[in-house]
């Protein structure tokens, strides 16, 4: 049973990520739809592994916070101050009682991996770190599908050592820690062709690359140097850097996460 639900959980996740990708590339916008199927994909597997084991108020009220956070992530609510504190308070004693009670059930002690990435990322989000709604929502989407790595017919390649590693550095922290080295290697090849073309003026050839004046007002690009825009020919070449779709590496780097593994538990 536990293969089948992490088989599923995989293809759905892949799925539903590469979908977003798409959609991200074409207008740099995704709909929630992505992360309400992922999130309602993670609570059911939630359910099925807590009817597994023994069901219990602990676990239940685990579940019930999943969904709260679901909810929170989705759902743009627009009521008074009072209502919004109560609904935190509300969201944290679904984790802080499991906790306390039963601290050594190892359904919970997992699942206390998703609030966990969910103050994270959200508090990355808040703090400027994490650009995009959107990729908050996929990360703390991948906490309820997969707050522990997922092993799956020998996947994945590396091995998930029995240490604290794994809580420490959780699937979805991982998948963000992988994203940022296949973003920033991408940048790799785009110095190499600025290169090639001449265009070395320092530092934007390490943030950017140069195109027509005109064509970069319809692309999706920010431009590096707008004091000026208004003094250059349509033809011009003026540096850009590219408005990059961040779900893009966030799903190569899911799918390679969960079939290579966590680099970082090579060093352990």
């Amino acid at each position: 049973m536990h293969d089948v639900l992490t088989i599923a959980g995989f293809a759905i996740m892949a799925a539903v990520l590469i979908s977003a990708s798409a959609q991200d590339i074409r207008s740099r916008e995704v709909s929630d739809a992505h992360w309400v199927l992922m999130g309602i994909t993670g609570i059911i597997i939630m359910v099925v592994r807590m009817f597994d084991g023994i069901v219990s108020i602990e676990r239940i009220m685990v579940c019930a916070g999943t969904v709260m956070i679901i909810a929170d992530i989705l759902y743009d609510r627009k009521c008074p101050r009072h209502l919004d504190i109560l609904f935190y308070a509300v969201l944290a004693t679904m984790f802080v009682i499991p906790l306390t009670v039963s601290a050594d059930d190892i359904f919970i002690g997992t699942s206390l991996v998703i609030p966990a990435c969910y103050l994270v990322f959200a508090g990355m989000f808040y703090a400027g770190v994490l650009k995009g709604g959107a990729d908050v929502k996929c990360l703390i989407s991948l906490a309820i599908v997969f707050p522990v790595y997922p092993e799956m017919l020998g996947y994945p390649v590396i091995g998930i050592p029995s240490s604290v590693m794994p809580l420490i550095m959780p699937f979805p922290t991982a998948v963000l820690l992988v994203a940022s080295i296949f973003s920033v290697s991408a940048m790799v090849f785009v110095i190499v062709k600025n290169i090639m073309r001449g265009d070395t003026e320092f530092p934007n050839m390490l943030l950017g690359y140069t195109m027509n004046s005109r064509d970069a007002r319809d692309s999706h690009v920010w431009i590096m140097d707008k004091t000026n825009i208004g003094n250059t020919c349509h033809n011009d070449r003026i540096w850009v850097t590219p408005k990059i779709p961040f779900i893009v590496p966030l799903t190569a780097a899911a799918i390679f996460t969960a079939l290579a593994g966590n680099p970082m538990f090579l060093l352990t």
